[in-house]
């Protein structure tokens, strides 16, 4: 029986196959359909936020005009260099291969030593000119925190930099034609050397703080296997190399190149650090790297002449905040900073990276109380970016706006006259001081003392390092000064306590070296001034002495700038700062109060012998008489408001003071200062000194003495209170378009008002304000002569408030000067009211239409 094969062709087999490859090609597709068709919107969008970058740019700030329109703070183009990073790829990969085998081949013969001490390492390595321009660093760990690590080199001792456990010091080239020793004390015993960022090789230390010699042990086995066994990658020394760092070496070098020639080419001598370019590459690798700023117009013109059209260096231009007058009104125009943050709310791309232009924000005076009206309206720009983070292609552009102006009451020429007369009243004061003065050397021995608990020079005594400055014939660098007051620290160390000196005020510097140092004389006395329309409420004149130069803060605020301002103590702003005792312009609230309760009568006459109850008049030992309210407001006697505050009691006196605001800032649209006026009262002097309220207490209180303390400001308010015969004034910094309503209540009846004017008008007539008068105008004022502690030193205050015509106001007026050291003996008659004289006179030659027509009834003596 025959039996057949039943034949199965080959394709069945095949079928299986291609169906089950079929499926999953099926689904590899559908998973691939699913991803990039169903889900290509979400793709495209991840793709978006990781491939896009928003960099926002500030709107330009607005302007600060006088209420003449004069420009006071405007903006001008600050051009800078700025280099494309993105552009420097294939440059700093060439950098980077060349420092490679720059560190290999300097291994290779440093392998080749078979004792290698670290001074033949630094000889050797100083021959490369790349180590010669970065230097070589040594670092290390400290024995303890409270020790300063100390390091020399040929007996030269190096500046070190102690930060917590680590050391760090750099060696230049410079320091020695050739290296011979070294020596660390206070460290462990394990050195790190860094040679230029090329590579690094560690030394131990011995007992002696001498680094021990590398042995070149390299013996028998040389391959690969040999040098991994080994620790080492040359199997001799202990080499390590770090890829990361050649980076930054030729990111640093290729930067420094182009900063060469922008320097050859402008002249400059700019300087980047590796950390700027560290900072800059890290955070904000996406935006230009500014390489030199604030260029001249000369040195614009020159760059954009000389640099190729393809070349990464570009001149760029942005608005920075301009001040035409320097210091005029620095105090009330303020200035900006740092920390600007950018309106994200109408700005597309909320959802990207974000990168952002340096934007400034107000930080004093009217760049900060108007911030938010000055600064723009911020714009924005979307780049493309590369896989490294560097900018490939704009996609879209916002522009920015410039904010809006501030249109301030200010009267340039009136504001221009008040600090000008201060100066030259402080600077007369100045100039018949006799030098030197024992008050004023006690007092740069203590901030002497202050400023050397901050250093490590716990031997040297305050009186040797100021001896040795008063003692040379010529003025002294750090380096003479360490020398003669025996200095353990380093050249650089000496320099840096005789800044911090200079900061403030012990020292002052040479005028043909910046680097040397003399003692510096007291400072001029500071002043301040304040003139208010009575009509408008607004401020014409607000001045601070000493002030500032607003065109050294910006773009930036350098330490140098920083330095001068905070050895001048010019950051305050005296003509609104309470920290002032009244003194006698204060009686005519001792004088209101005693209307006002009944227990004075104007017409009275009140006996001053000098002193009264142990407490004396100004004219002690002499005596001013019999006296009535007028008379003694014009001779501005002691002795009478005394009596008047002994009838009416504590109660009522402060009772009054409160009542007149002088408890309250006056509402200004400016920054607040820390410290409010004082009213004193038993309670506040209980919980202050401890003791209880007495009858001495309501005596220097009705003088302007005692825990009082007011401002200029607030002092001309009050005289405009009591000019006008209003209860409230607030004073207007701005102009407002629409003014409101005055309040129309009456500060005290008329008759109690005339009486106390009629008193300020006879003391400019003949009496201790004299030296106010001014040619057809009638000036009611009052003068004073306060005391005070600063500095630890018993000084003097002179004041002056009043206001003019005294028959029918227009602007009041206060001034106020310090004195420095006890031997300024500033008066109010002699020292402020000559600058409201001129003040007032500037006032009324300005506007004429502002003299009253009505005859003038100057009072008469009786």
């Amino acid at each position: 029986m025959k039996f057949f094969e039943k034949y199965f062709p080959e394709t069945r087999r095949f079928r299986i196959f291609a169906g089950v490859y079929l499926g999953l090609f099926l689904v590899l597709f559908g998973y691939l359909f699913f991803r990039q068709i169903w889900e290509r919107d979400a793709y495209l969008e991840k793709e978006r936020i990781q491939g896009q970058r928003r960099i926002l740019k500030p709107g330009a700030r607005g302007d600060v005009v006088d209420r003449e329109n004069n420009l006071l703070i405007g903006n001008r183009a600050h051009y800078s260099a700025t280099l494309h990073l993105e552009l420097l790829n294939r440059k700093i990969w060439e950098e980077k291969v060349k420092l490679r085998r720059l560190s290999y081949s300097m291994r290779e013969e440093l392998s080749k030593i078979p004792h290698l001490d670290l001074v033949d390492l630094l000889n050797f390595s100083f021959t490369n000119d790349h180590v010669s321009k970065r230097a070589i660093t040594l670092s290390g760990k400290v024995i303890s925190p409270d020790k300063k690590v100390v390091a020399w080199i040929n007996k030269k001792q190096l500046s070190v930099k102690q930060s917590g456990n680590s050391w760090l010091c750099r060696v230049e080239k410079s320091l020695a034609k050739e290296f011979q020793s070294f020596r660390v004390v206070n460290s462990e015993n394990h050195l790190v050397t860094d040679i230029g960022g090329l590579f690094s090789l560690d030394y131990d230390l011995d007992s002696q703080g001498l680094p021990l010699a590398k042995v070149n042990s390299a013996k028998g086995d040389q391959s690969w296997l040999g040098n991994v066994l080994n620790g080492t990658e040359d199997g001799a020394l202990d080499f390590s190399v770090n890829g990361f760092s050649h980076s930054w070496e030729a990111r640093y070098t290729v930067v420094q190149n182009y900063l060469s020639e922008v320097n050859r080419l402008t002249g400059r001598n700019s300087e980047l650090s590796m950390n700027d370019i560290q900072k800059h590459w890290r955070r904000k690798l996406v935006l230009p790297l500014e390489i030199c700023g604030d260029l001249t117009n000369e040195e614009y013109a020159v760059l954009v002449e000389k640099l190729p059209p393809e070349s990464p260096i570009q001149v760029q231009a942005k608005a920075v905040r301009y001040y035409p007058e320097s210091y005029l009104a620095s105090h009330v125009l303020g200035y900006v900073g740092s920390g600007y943050e950018a309106n994200l709310d109408s700005l597309a791309g909320a959802d990207l990276a974000t990168f952002e232009l340096q934007g400034r924000t107000g930080k004093a005076g009217v760049e900060k109380a108007f911030d938010h009206q000055l600064r723009g309206k911020d714009g924005a720009d979307i780049w493309i970016v590369n896989p490294m983070g560097s900018r490939f292609e704009r996609v879209q552009r916002q522009a920015s706006e410039k904010g809006k102006s501030v249109h301030l009451t200010l009267d340039l020429d009136l504001q221009k006259v008040a600090e000008q007369s201060i100066d030259r009243m402080v600077t007369k004061v100045a100039s018949q001081r006799i030098l030197p003065d024992r008050d004023w050397a006690r007092t740069l021995e203590r901030r002497t003392s202050r400023a050397l608990l901050g250093t490590n020079e716990t031997e040297v005594r305050a009186e040797l390092l100021l001896s040795a400055f008063k003692d040379a014939p010529f003025p002294l660098t750090g380096k003479q000064a360490s020398t003669v007051a025996g200095f353990k620290g380093t050249e650089e160390d000496a320099q840096r306590l005789l800044r911090r000196l200079y900061s403030q005020g012990v020292l002052q510097r040479a005028a043909n070296n910046p680097g040397a140092f003399s003692l510096s004389p007291p400072l001029p006395p500071p002043g301040a001034a304040v003139l208010l329309d009575l009509e408008t409420f607004e401020i014409l004149a607000l001045a601070s002495k000493p002030n500032y130069d607003l065109s050294s803060l910006t773009p930036y605020i350098s330490q140098a700038a920083y330095d001068e301002i905070q050895r001048n103590e010019a950051w305050l702003p005296r003509a609104w700062h309470p920290g002032y005792a009244p003194a006698s312009p204060f009686k005519l609230v001792t004088a209101l109060a005693g209307l006002g309760a009944n227990t004075l009568d104007p017409s009275e006459e009140l006996k001053c012998e000098g002193i009264y109850r142990g407490m004396k008049c100004h004219v002690h030992p002499g005596q001013h008489g019999e006296l009535n309210l007028r008379q003694a407001i014009a001779q501005s006697c002691n002795v009478y408001f005394f009596r008047c505050a002994e009838r009416m009691g504590h109660e009522h006196l402060i009772s009054e003071a409160r009542r007149v605001g002088m408890d309250q800032r006056p509402l200004l649209d400016l920054p607040s200062l820390r410290d409010s006026p004082i009213v004193p009262d038993p309670t506040w002097k209980k919980n202050r000194v401890g003791v209880n309220w007495t009858m001495e207490d309501t005596f220097n209180i009705s003088i302007g003495q005692g825990g009082l303390r007011q401002s200029p400001l607030q002092m001309a308010c009050f005289m405009a209170k009591l000019a006008a015969n209003l209860k409230s004034f607030d004073p207007k910094i701005t102009i407002n378009p629409k003014p409101e309503s005055i309040p129309l209540e009456p500060l005290t009846d008329d008759a109690s008002r005339q009486a106390i004017v009629d008193g300020m008008i006879l003391a400019t007539k003949e009496g201790t304000a004299r030296r106010c008068q001014i040619d057809g105008v009638l000036v009611a004022g009052k003068t004073g002569t306060g005391q005070w502690r600063n500095h630890n030193m018993k000084l003097n205050l002179a004041w002056f408030i009043g206001f003019a015509p005294a028959d029918s106001p227009k602007v009041a007026v206060s001034v106020l000067i310090e004195g420095v050291i006890p031997q300024d003996q500033v008066q109010g008659g002699l020292t402020a009211t000559p600058i409201a004289r001129d003040l007032l006179a500037a006032y009324f030659a300005k506007y004429p239409n502002s003299l009253s027509s009505i005859k003038h009834n100057t009072p008469q003596a009786p």
